[in-house]
């Protein structure tokens, strides 16, 4: 079994999609996309402009749905998962979503997070060497929440800059590193309850059908099949942390033998690597490397 897996915010790059958007597939998803409203040459976009979660989100996003297009060619996903952001390109590949209606979610997702980040200033900790169990601890200690499980000895903290500094000293105490991460705001916590609600409406009127495919879900970390289930899940996606490591464990457990990662980057090749040792992870220049 070969899953596609497709990265979230903070995958984007300068340059992004220069390969991917020289081809029809990707000339196809700018013309669509401009019809929806997205104007701006991804590969063109600064580094200024890629800091903007308005605008990194739907970046990242078309550069999935070519990447998707281009690698499907050379054989279809058994089964897909994504991490935040990179769930809605997941659902569109498995057919949960329509692309353009996956591609207005995302736009407007962007939007109401940068905007919730502005009303609610906070900030995001990458916590390495140490075990979950104790990194909770921490959170519960110093007010912090804990946004994502990346790795065994990679979990992500979120919170206000004050709670964020207290989590430092605690880390540092542990013995374990702390990395303060440059996001515009504190995801995946209740600091976006405010972008939540709003992008809960949208999905309500959004149609969702079953998987196509195996889709696992970040925020459970499980096979999800139940359309109204999974669009449940999104309503909370914003203010639950994300659960990638038991979301690659998941697959393992599928039967999924090859990870081909499906955007910018190679954030999850690396993290998969230090989760499952039974999945071979292959990032996206050399998946396409003949296609």
């Amino acid at each position: 079994m070969v899953a596609f897996l497709f990265p979230g915010q903070g995958s984007q790059q300068v340059g992004m999609g220069q390969e991917l958007f020289s081809r029809p597939e990707g000339r196809e998803v700018l013309a669509e996309a401009a019809q929806l409203g997205w104007t701006k040459p991804v590969p063109d976009l600064t580094e200024k402009e890629l800091s903007c979660t308005a605008i990194a989100q739907p970046a990242i996003f078309l550069v999935e749905w070519a990447a998707f297009l281009v690698a499907k060619r050379k054989r279809a996903p058994d089964a897909v998962a994504g991490h935040s952001l990179g769930e809605f390109s997941a659902l569109a590949a498995a057919g949960v979503l329509n692309w353009s209606h996956a591609f207005q979610i995302v736009l407007l997702r962007g939007k109401l997070m940068e905007e919730a980040a502005q009303k609610h200033p906070g900030g995001m900790l990458a916590v390495l060497g140490l075990p979950l169990a104790t990194v909770e601890a921490g959170a519960k200690e110093t007010g912090c929440f804990v946004a994502n499980v990346n790795a065994p000895d990679q979990v992500v903290l979120a919170g206000e800059l004050s709670s964020l500094e207290e989590a430092e000293k605690f880390v540092q105490k542990q013995g374990g590193k702390a990395i303060r991460l440059a996001v515009a705001g504190a995801f995946h916590s209740p600091f976006m309850t405010s972008a939540a609600e709003i992008l809960a409406e949208a999905l309500g009127k959004t149609p969702f059908c079953a998987p196509k495919v195996t889709f696992v879900s970040s925020s459970s970390g499980e096979v999800e099949r139940d359309p109204a289930r999974i669009r449940a899940i999104l309503r909370g996606q914003m203010t639950g942390p994300v659960r990638w490591v038991r979301a690659v464990e998941t697959l393992a457990a599928q039967g999924v033998e090859e990870a081909w990662e499906i955007g910018p980057g190679q954030v999850l090749t690396r993290l998969g690597r230090r989760i499952s040792p039974r999945i071979r992870f292959r990032a996206l220049a050399e998946v396409l490397r003949d296609v």
